[in-house]
């Protein structure tokens, strides 16, 4: 199954058409069709105010994008978050669906408050939320799949004035005062199909109705002219991108920063877009093998134990992956292990300061 999705994101993004890639179309052309009348007709709703948001007392950001994954808007949400709590001095939640953990995500559960992080291990509050725990400051996170009940706690039980939806752009069911989008300067839309034909969620329209767009550039070097087409397409001024640069490598289990020299280096990840993660290693390693997990993939011991083999059988020192998986495998990795498993940290760097004014004068103007 987990080949099968990782195979279905390839061809979401596939340029140039396969055998293999023209029998998925036909197998998936009719389920896209039902999906993107069904989505039309709530957007429909929506607009006509038939259908209605509930509004809720803190302010709500929401930070989304129009794909399944891989924009990058994770490492956003906590910028922003980190702004309002400590620049605004705003009491902020961060509220996650939380895909792939073991709670009961009808309830909310709090994985982070003023008492600290209550979870070390990813595999089971997910990893997003952990992840988000851990580059955020004097900021409480929130796992719950009703987000309108996560906001409404967050407010009576921590007098929060802002929250924070990760991932949240298509959820609907929750009144938002400020939505940011995030999209990828590379994959952009995929082929601009929703799904499952395609990798959209909803249609590239939708980008109008965001209050501002964020371009992820991921190391490319056309981020620029993708900017201007989205921002064409969107019919917007508000707009500007955000690079992610190559922070600091450093190992999973002694926090002990590595300064990598060439070496040799397995890859591992189960992000949305890992061939731009993969992309960034060359940089700083000769990648002797790759291994793709699915999105949000619950990692167990015999995933460790095949990349330390494979790792080794390959003459490679490190296993490198990423900090959202590191979450999930930190409790799996032996002292005694062969390989050096470490983390590469990526630096989220804005264009301008933007973003942050324009979510300033909204909580402002709120406030009056």
């Amino acid at each position: 199954m987990e080949n099968l999705k990782v195979l279905i994101n390839k061809y979401h993004y596939q340029k140039r058409p396969t055998l293999s890639c023209v029998f998925f179309w036909l197998a998936a052309f009719i389920p896209s069709l039902f999906y993107f009348a069904v989505i039309s007709a709530k957007n429909l709703l929506h607009t006509l105010n038939i259908l209605k948001g509930k509004k809720v007392k803190p302010y709500v950001i929401c930070v989304g994008n129009l794909t399944t994954g891989g924009a990058g808007k994770t490492p956003i949400v906590c910028e922003i978050a980190n702004y309002s709590a400590n620049e605004l001095n705003k009491k902020t939640a961060i509220i996650s669906r939380g895909y792939g953990s073991k709670f009961d995500n009808s309830k909310v559960n709090v994985i982070k408050d003023k008492n600290g992080t209550y979870f070390d291990d990813g595999t089971i509050c997910a990893d997003e939320p952990l992840l988000i725990a851990k580059n955020t400051k004097n900021c409480v996170v929130l796992v719950c799949k009703d987000r309108v009940k996560a906001a409404e706690y967050a407010h009576k039980n921590y007098g929060c004035e802002v929250v924070v939806l990760d991932d949240g752009f298509s959820n609907r069911k929750i009144k938002k005062d400020f939505s940011v989008l995030v999209v990828d300067s590379k994959k952009m839309f995929g082929n601009g199909f929703v799904l499952p034909l395609g990798p959209l969620r909803e249609p590239p329209s939708r980008m109008r109705q965001a209050d501002y767009i964020i371009v992820s550039n991921k190391n490319d070097k056309n981020a620029q002219e993708a900017l201007n087409k989205i921002s064409k397409k969107a019919c917007t001024e508000k707009i500007s991108s955000c690079s992610f640069v190559c922070g600091s490598f450093y190992n999973i289990k002694n926090s002990l920063e590595i300064i990598p020299a060439g070496e040799k280096a397995s890859a591992f990840c189960a992000i949305g877009q890992p061939q731009q993660f993969y992309d960034y290693l060359r940089e700083s390693f000769d990648i002797v093998f790759e291994k793709t997990f699915a999105d949000h993939h619950a990692y167990n011991q015999n995933d460790i134990n095949l990349i330390t083999k494979k790792s080794l059988d390959n003459g490679a020192k490190y296993a490198v992956t990423t900090q959202k998986d590191e979450v999930k495998i930190k409790n799996l990795i032996k002292s005694e292990n062969k390989i050096n498993f470490i983390t590469l940290k990526l630096k989220a760097h804005f264009s301008d300061r933007g973003l942050f004014w324009a979510i300033e004068k909204g909580i402002k103007n709120a406030a009056q």
